[in-house]
């Protein structure tokens, strides 16, 4: 099937997957005009996603990531790939991307693939082409809600992500991943970088406890320090303001990190926890993400709640992770950003625009300034 050249034309490269079906949702929902080719490994999921539709807006086709060369042809006369692929294979669809001449989003490389994805710029300038890296909640959202907490002081010493979440449906002794097997082993057993000291340090992994009280309904939760791709970006936007310090924590469930740490020195692979069979029931899950910014004596405070929509049958990770990409990749189609070239979501992405569009998909985000004397 031809899709209608007029239209706005979005590749959602991995779309039968996780957050690639949501993204595909939204993209459906938020726009009548928007057409959708959902672009995966397994053309039959594909397929099968598509025909939920019964639109001709939305349509199929095989893709295999591993493959620029081969990509290139899906690729070609669309308007943007969202990447939601594997991070490993982030350069392999920015070399596709740019040979098809479309523009370019993903969901983040986990520090390492976005410093090295941050080295196109110049192609992507000179093809006229916008890529975002790391676009989905966290990084992303979180990124964006540090830009505009540090758009209000007048330097920024420190900045904080914080991540933590409530399962309604969790059952005590459960072993279930909150998203993808491979990024969770990736987080919890890769050395986590952080900015200390105006630059970039490395620390062990699954360290940095902390328990963070989020507030109802999330409550307290143990937070640990992973690797991710924030840490790769937001020092550079922000050194010259004064940033000494900056990382980032996500919730885990302790017992279920020991288990985890457990099974892989009895060797288990990424693969092996892939197979493991998802929870079944429908979704029943709250998310809060946190950016706590500080400058001098004023901190400011900026939370994004989301909940799991039994509609979609999304968890709340799912969602502000899905949302915030489908409406970047609408805002660069549109022209609402424009800059040539790879950026980091604070970069580009307008605040303002960015949390009104999350709250007409039900997303909450509040903020408040707070006098600090926390030390870096």
């Amino acid at each position: 099937m031809v899709l209608t050249k007029a239209a706005p034309r979005f590749v959602v490269l991995g779309g039968a997957g996780a957050i690639g079906r949501i993204i595909v949702r939204d993209l459906y929902e938020s726009n009548s005009k928007n057409q959708i080719l959902v672009a995966d490994f397994d053309e039959e999921a594909a397929q099968n996603s598509a025909k939920t539709y019964r639109s001709r807006r939305v349509v199929h086709a095989s893709a295999d990531a591993r493959y620029p060369s081969r990509l290139v042809s899906v690729l070609r006369d669309q308007s943007i790939v969202i990447n939601c692929t594997r991070h490993q294979y982030n350069l392999n669809v920015m070399e596709a991307a740019l040979r098809a001449r479309i523009h370019y989003l993903d969901l983040g490389g986990l520090f390492t693939w976005t410093r090295r994805q941050l080295r196109l710029h110049r192609p992507f300038a000179e093809a006229g082409l916008t890529a975002i890296l790391g676009m989905g909640c966290a990084p992303g959202l979180t990124n964006v809600m540090a830009a505009a907490a540090a758009a209000k002081l007048g330097r920024v010493d420190s900045i904080r992500i914080r991540v933590g979440g409530i399962d309604f449906n969790a059952r005590n002794g459960s072993f279930t991943f909150p998203y993808s097997a491979q990024t969770v082993v990736e987080e919890l057993t890769l050395p986590p970088w952080k900015w200390s000291g105006g630059r970039f340090v490395q620390t062990e992994p699954r360290t940095g406890w902390e328990r963070v009280d989020f507030g109802r309904p999330v409550g307290r939760v143990w937070l640990v320090m992973t690797r991710h791709s924030e840490i790769a970006t937001l020092p550079l936007r922000f050194k010259a303001k004064g940033l000494r310090y900056a990382d980032f924590k996500v919730g885990f469930d302790r017992t279920f990190v020991r288990e985890l740490m457990k099974r892989m020195r009895a060797g288990w692979s990424i693969r092996d926890f892939e197979e493991l069979p998802a929870p079944r029931s429908a979704p029943n899950d709250y998310e809060i993400s946190r950016v706590i910014v500080q400058g001098g004596k004023q901190t400011i405070v900026m939370d994004c709640h989301a909940r799991s929509n039994a509609k979609w049958h999304a968890c709340a990770g799912d969602i502000d992770t899905a949302c915030p990409a489908s409406i970047a990749a609408q805002m660069i189609v549109a022209g609402t950003i424009e800059q040539s070239g790879v950026w980091a979501p604070e970069d580009v992405v307008p605040a303002d625009l960015l949390f009104k569009e999350l709250a007409q998909r039900g997303l909450t985000l509040t903020d408040h300034a707070a006098a600090s004397s926390r030390p870096l």
